[in-house]
């Protein structure tokens, strides 16, 4: 084990006033201060090592203040970079109080040394802040009558028993965060004599009336990276340990050193509810900045209200993400339809977000880093889509123990554990819902109901890391289940057939490998991924539909850096594989005048398909604080489309101020076709390709007290997009049939987003979020324009969450939104021949549904035991009850309508055990 510094003794002004001043300092300068909120993710999660100190300083009280009336005091913040060396530098007084003691406290900052911190392996700087407390010593009391001392304690001064630095070890133990078991590294451990009226064991009050002479001796050690430290000749008898860490609350114990013996011991310290810390990296290179990329940490994902701590359905408390109807989990990005945008995780798309009904995403959020969501022009790295991009990048496991939790809410049950492999890790995961088993427990027999309904769904994932050739390589096996089944079943039948049975099935299941390495100037990247995709729906034997996908992926990537803000990344991406599709349907759709509904088609096809496209991304930087950042993809759609496009991207970041930004970006986007839309039954094999122009201006500000707005505004051009066509063609082989689909619709999507955002520093965070946009589509020339089926005019979403004392957290999120456009009916004609009533249409779209409005809440209440932690919350969304309309129903001669309304108050009561 490393040896870390010791100090003999504190330094400062005799005096209790005195000494709280030097352990203050001790405190703040344990490890660095930093302040803010979470790592900002650079290219693809690599770890983050923060720095160590390697050594200490103290403030001596200024004589020349000691007249003051009052003595100056209070907390003085310095700011300052970690250099690569572990030196700092940049320093500056963030914080005052007065000038002499500012100098003062930059001066003991100066003299700090650092192990430096490292990025992905590297050494990186690292900006940081710390807070010192100084502490005016107390005005001497009236001296009390001279007396005569006996001849032994007239020589003797306070402090003149020393500790020698050599010698046996007396103390030995390891510093770890309670209930989670981390290390905690770079600690200060401090050792004095212990008032022998205090009993053996922790400390866990105030103390009052100790004693105000600086202790005779003291020790002070730093805890290494795997929070173990030793301290050496302290003498027998009983000593007193205070432990002090950044972001922890302290310890403080009376342990009895036995003479001849060494005691080990095993702290945990209780991470502080207020931690005014953060750690950013400053990096040495310009990233590509996207326009408007926001992030979201997996702590402040745990502790969001109205998403049972899921990961993906954070994401829609972003702005520009419409409300999907329900809340059935769909990703409306800014105007677009739910299939423009893609979700990429580990570099690979996935071909779901979320398992029946949004109730949770297909991946489980412990084993995220972090997720990006940027709403347009995004990097050529990304590509096949035309409205906005999800980046979900998963965690390595854990390297310093074994760790796991188990989870259950009303809706499932799961399971993660971690922990190291030699010098690797892994983690693994499952998770299985239990509604199906629930439901007919619930549903008593004389209900009436005609329609059961059995849903469930699983997901499991595998996660390896190991360091390999200097660099990092990983192995990735997850996957998704999710079964619904419904049957309609008179009371008088006995048996059911396929004519009253429906369901659908969506799984996948996905194996990666992925090998990163950083050389100097060079990264690369290689990763290999094959991916299984099934799709299965059934209606009464009328539809029948299943889809076998067998996906085969790869990714390649090489960056030059040739200064620190001139690089270029090229890369070359291919998607293929071998589809198979077995369904039935009616011939001709109802009311085409075509043919009888009762005829069945049944299409048996199949072939394989490839996609490959060569990309790259340049950074240039023309000024310090302005940077380019030009790009291309190259995307071929072969064997079903037969087509290529080249995506011209340019994007652009201006540093006007120090924390003011202006960033901008237009170019070309493209998305083919889907599989069925070109299948030659259901689809139209002459499509091509859908294309979009995406430009957008926005102005990034920071803010004090580590809050951050956010203005974009937007604009999105689609053309040759894939609409409904009703021309009837001659085909061959099938005779007449309806053309299905056409490249023959355009769209105008407008609007601005504001974000206001509070990060994870303190008690409170949140954000609040704002959309105003229009959506607007034209299916084929000729028609009118009209309103996007999913345009909200406004969405406002505010969220916040505060941590109360004693472990308690407390959040909400309300959210206002406009409602839906839809076609409505104004009235009905009567049918002689049949008996039955015709609806009569008004304007197209013509119609909004009222606004949705919704208010959730949850509580969170943690216990933190030593080695474990159990954690109960309750999350209830819509607590107000308010019935939102979702659509809308008519009678039968389609004059009076009502609407059905959304999901009631539903509350949702999880408990997690962890260790």
């Amino acid at each position: 084990m490393a040896k870390r510094p010791t100090a003999r003794s504190l330094q400062g002004r005799p005096g209790r006033r005195s000494w709280t001043c030097a352990l203050a300092v001790a405190a703040a300068l344990a490890s660095g201060g930093l302040f803010g909120g979470s790592v900002a993710s650079a290219r693809e999660e690599p770890e983050l090592v923060q720095p160590v100190l390697q050594n200490s300083a103290s403030i001596d009280y200024p004589a020349s203040l000691l007249d003051a009336d009052p003595r100056p005091e209070g907390r003085v913040v310095v700011k300052f970079v970690v250099g690569v060396d572990g030196v700092p530098k940049e320093l500056s007084i963030s914080e005052g109080v007065h000038p002499e003691l500012d100098a003062l406290a930059l001066e003991a900052v100066r003299k700090l040394r650092y192990k430096p911190a490292t990025y992905g392996g590297q050494p990186v700087e690292l900006v940081m802040s710390v807070g010192i407390d100084i502490v005016a010593p107390a005005p001497p009391p009236e001296p009390p009558p001279e007396q005569a001392k006996p001849d032994d304690e007239a020589t003797s001064t306070p402090g003149e028993r020393a500790v020698a630095d050599e010698g046996p070890v007396r103390l030995r133990g390891r510093l770890r965060e309670a209930g989670r078991r981390n290390p905690v590294p770079g600690a200060a451990v401090l050792v004095v004599p212990a008032d022998p009226e205090l009993p053996v064991g922790q400390i866990t009050r105030k103390i009052y009336g100790e004693d105000d002479t600086t202790p005779a001796w003291s020790v002070r050690v730093f805890t290494d990276d795997d929070g173990r430290f030793e301290v050496r000749g302290i003498p027998d008898g009983h000593a007193r340990v205070i432990v002090l860490a950044q972001g922890y609350e302290r310890l403080d114990y009376v342990e009895d050193i036995a003479a001849g013996k060494l005691l080990e011991v095993d702290y945990f310290q209780q991470r502080l509810v207020t931690n005014p810390y953060r750690t950013t990296v400053t990096s040495q290179r310009s990233e590509p900045e996207e326009v408007a990329r926001r992030s979201i940490s997996v702590e402040e994902i745990n502790n969001l209200p109205g998403t049972q701590g899921d990961a993906l359905k954070s994401i829609q408390n972003f702005p520009g993400v419409a409300r999907a109807p329900f809340g059935i989990g769909l990703l409306v990005i800014r105007g677009s339809a739910p299939s423009d945008s893609n979700t990429y995780l580990g570099y690979h798309r996935i071909p779901q977000l979320f398992h029946f009904g949004a109730i949770s995403s297909v991946f489980n959020s412990d084993m995220l880093a972090q997720i990006d969501y940027i709403p347009g022009n995004f990097d050529s790295r990304y590509g096949d889509a035309i409205g906005g991009i999800i980046n979900v990048a998963p965690r390595k496991g854990r390297r310093d123990g074994f760790h796991g939790y188990i989870d259950s809410d009303v809706f499932d049950i799961g399971a993660l554990v971690e922990g190291p492999v030699g010098k690797g890790s892994y983690a693994l995961s499952a998770r299985r819902s239990y509604i199906d088993a629930l439901l007919p427990a619930v549903l008593p027999d004389d209900a009436g109901l005609t329609l059961t309904q059995a849903p469930r769904y699983w997901d499991y994932q595998a996660l390896f890391d190991y360091p390999l050739g200097g660099g990092e390589f990983s192995v990735r096996i997850f996957g998704s289940d999710d079964r619904l089944e419904a049957i309609n079943q008179d009371a008088n039948e006995v048996q059911t057939d396929s004519r009253n049975e429906a369901g659908t099935a969506i799984l996948f299941h996905r194996a990666d490998l992925v090998y990163r390495k950083v050389d100097g100037p060079w990264e690369f990247l290689i990763t290999p991924s094959y991916r299984y995709d099934q799709v299965s729906a059934n209606a009464g034997g009328v539809f029948d539909f299943t889809f076998f996908v067998h996906n085969f992926s790869g990714r390649a990537e090489i960056t030059r850096w040739f200064s620190r803000r001139y690089s270029l990344r090229v890369g070359a991406e291919v998607v293929a594989g071998q589809y198979d599709i077995d369904a039935q349907a009616p011939s001709f759709p109802a009311g085409s005048g075509l043919g009888s509904t009762d005829v069945l088609n049944i299409g048996e096809f199949n072939g394989p398909f490839v996609n490959p496209a060569i990309y790259s991304t340049a950074t240039i930087g023309l000024h310090q604080k302005f940077t380019l950042f030009p790009g291309v993809r190259v995307h071929g759609y072969g064997i079903e489309v037969n087509r290529v496009a080249v995506d011209p991207r340019l994007r652009f970041l201006w540093q006007v101020a120090d924390k003011t930004q202006i960033k901008g970006g237009f170019g070309q986007f493209t998305q083919g076709p889907e599989i069925t839309q070109i299948a030659r039954i259901w689809g139209n094999p002459d499509l091509w390709l859908e294309r979009a122009l995406h430009t957008s201006l926005g102005v990034a500000q920071q803010l004090p007290y580590g809050m951050n707005l956010e203005v974009t505004g937007f604009y999105k051009h689609v053309w040759d997009r894939i609409t409904a066509s009703d021309t009837i063609l001659r085909d061959p082989e099938l005779g007449a049939r309806l053309e299905n689909w056409a490249n023959q619709g355009i769209g105008h999507i407008f609007g601005a987003e504001i974000l206001f955002r509070k990060d994870l520093t303190d008690r409170l965070f949140g954000w609040v979020s704002y959309t105003v946009s229009r959506s607007v589509e034209r299916a084929k020339p000729g028609d009118p324009f009209l309103l996007f089926g999913f345009d909200q005019t406004h969405i406002l979403t505010a969220l916040a969450v505060y941590k109360l004392p004693r472990n308690w957290q407390i959040g909400a999120r309300f959210r206002l939104v406009s409602g839906n456009p839809y076609t409505a009916r104004t009235a009905g004609v009567f049918n002689g021949e049949d008996g039955t009533y015709l609806p009569l249409d008004g304007p197209i779209r013509g119609e909004r549904l009222p606004a949705f409005h919704q208010l959730d809440l949850r509580v969170d209440k943690r216990w933190v035991l030593r080695r474990v932690m159990m954690n109960l919350y309750l999350d209830v969304q819509n607590i107000y009850n308010h019935q939102n309309p979702e659509a809308v129903n008519y009678s039968y001669d389609w004059r009076d309508r009502q609407y059905t309304t959304g999901l009631p108050i539903i509350p949702s009561l999880g408990f997690r055990f962890s260790w």
